[in-house]
């Protein structure tokens, strides 16, 4: 028995990859965006695609039909 079945992993990965949403529409909608050092902007950057790519790692995979 898996400690975190596929519904719970499906919920998970949709959180992770809203939150990956929240960050990259944050960053194209601020203008404080602009105004960060490129060491900040490259860490946005990085932290938005790992959750983006977890979320889809995360995600189980349907069986059957």
């Amino acid at each position: 028995m898996a400690f975190i079945d596929e519904t719970r992993r499906e919920f998970i990965a949709k959180i992770v990859a809203d939150l990956g949403k929240t960050i990259f529409g944050i960053g194209l909608a601020s203008y404080l965006f602009e105004k960060f050092p490129l060491a900040l902007k490259v860490a946005l950057w990085a932290v938005c695609l790992i959750l983006l790519l977890s979320s889809i790692v995360i995600h189980p995979r349907k069986r059957g039909g």
